[in-house]
C-alpha cells in the first residue's frame, strides 16, 4: 500500500538561521561576552593560539549541515568591543549546492569599535553544478580599529561532466560609527566566466580576495603580503587541468586566502561600485595593476 505524502509536504524552500557573537577585552585576554548561535550553525570555546598576542581570540564558526542549499539564509551578528582582539575563521571549506532556481544568502554585520582588531577569514565555497551565492558584509569600524576581512570561492564538478555554477555575488559597505562611507562596492560572476584562458579569473579554478581597513600606525606591511601573494602567483600549479577533485580546488582558494590574490577583485564584473577616498588609511586591492596594493584608497571600479 503506497502512503499519500502530507498535506504540508512540499518542497523546502531552505533555512533561516542566525547567530550573534560579542567579543569583549576582559582580564588581560579577549573572551566571547554574548553568544546566540540558531542550527545549523556552531562556535566552538576560544582558542589562544598566539603567542606574541595573548590577548587574541580564535573562534571556529561551524556548521551541522553538509553546506548551503537553496534557500538559505544565513545571518552573522558580530561585534568586536573596545580593545579586544578576535580572529573568526571556518573548520573547513562550505560546499555550495544547487540554487534549484534561487539564491543561497549569507550576511554578516560587523561591528569593530575603538582599538580593536576583527579578522574575519573564512575557507573558500566550493561552488557545484547550478550553486548560486550572494554574500553580503555591512561593517562598521572605528577609526583606530583594524578589520581584516578574506574570502574565496573555488569551483568544482563532482559529476565531472562540466557542469558550472549559476552566480556568485558579493557586496560590501564599510562605515564609520559616524556614517562616514569608506568603502561601497558590488559585484558578481558566473559560472561561464570560469574556465576561459582570457576570462574574468584567467583559466583558474580558485581564487580570493582579501580587504584591509587599518590606520596607518596601526597598518600591517603590504609589501611584505604583497611579496607572498607574487610569490604565491608565481608558483607553478596544475589548477587549470580539468578533473581535479574539489580537495585539490579548496587548496588552491586556502592558499589564495592565505597570501592575498589580487586578480578577482581587478577582473570580476561589478554591478555597483562608489568609494571615496579613505580617511583612516584603509588598504585594498587596487584594480588598474592586479597584484598591488594600494594604501589610503579604495578602488572605484573593476573594469580590465
Amino acid at each position: 500500500m503506497q502512503s499519500l505524502p502530507l498535506s504540508c509536504s512540499g518542497f523546502d524552500t531552505g533555512r533561516e538561521a542566525e547567530a550573534l557573537l560579542v567579543a569583549e577585552y576582559a582580564g588581560g585576554r579577549t573572551i566571547l561576552r554574548r553568544q546566540y548561535v540558531g542550527y545549523p550553525l556552531h562556535v566552538t570555546r576560544a582558542f589562544y593560539l598566539d603567542r606574541p598576542r595573548s590577548d587574541l581570540a580564535t573562534l571556529y564558526l561551524q556548521s551541522a549541515s553538509g553546506g548551503l542549499y537553496a534557500g538559505d539564509r544565513l545571518k552573522l551578528d558580530l561585534v568586536v568591543e573596545r580593545n579586544a582582539a578576535l580572529n573568526l575563521t571556518t573548520q573547513a571549506s562550505t560546499v555550495v549546492y544547487h540554487g534549484r532556481g534561487g539564491e543561497s544568502e549569507q550576511r554578516q554585520m560587523i561591528k569593530v569599535k575603538d582599538g580593536a582588531f576583527c579578522a574575519v577569514v573564512t575557507d573558500p565555497y566550493v561552488l557545484f553544478p547550478g550553486a548560486c551565492l550572494s554574500l553580503k558584509s555591512s561593517i562598521e569600524v572605528a577609526d583606530d580599529g583594524i578589520l581584516i576581512l578574506a574570502e574565496g570561492l573555488a569551483v568544482h564538478d563532482p559529476l565531472q561532466e562540466g557542469g558550472l555554477f549559476d552566480r556568485f555575488s558579493s557586496e560590501t559597505l564599510v562605515l564609520r560609527p559616524d556614517g562616514t562611507r569608506v568603502l561601497c562596492e558590488a559585484g558578481d560572476i558566473g559560472g561561464a566566466a570560469i574556465g576561459v584562458r582570457f576570462g574574468a579569473l584567467g583559466g583558474m579554478a580558485a581564487a580570493a580576495t582579501v580587504l584591509v581597513i587599518a590606520p596607518p600606525e596601526r597598518c600591517p606591511d603590504l609589501a611584505g603580503i604583497q611579496a607572498a601573494a607574487d610569490a604565491r602567483n608565481r608558483r607553478p600549479s596544475d589548477h587549470r587541468s580539468e578533473g581535479r577533485g574539489s580537495a585539490a580546488a579548496r587548496e588552491d582558494a586556502r592558499s589564495a586566502v592565505g597570501g592575498p590574490c589580487a586578480r578577482w577583485r581587478s577582473s570580476w564584473r561589478p554591478t555597483r561600485s562608489t568609494a571615496p577616498t579613505c580617511p583612516a588609511g584603509g588598504a585594498s586591492i587596487s584594480p588598474s595593476c592586479p597584484g598591488r596594493f594600494r594604501s589610503g584608497s579604495v578602488p572605484t571600479g573593476f573594469a580590465r
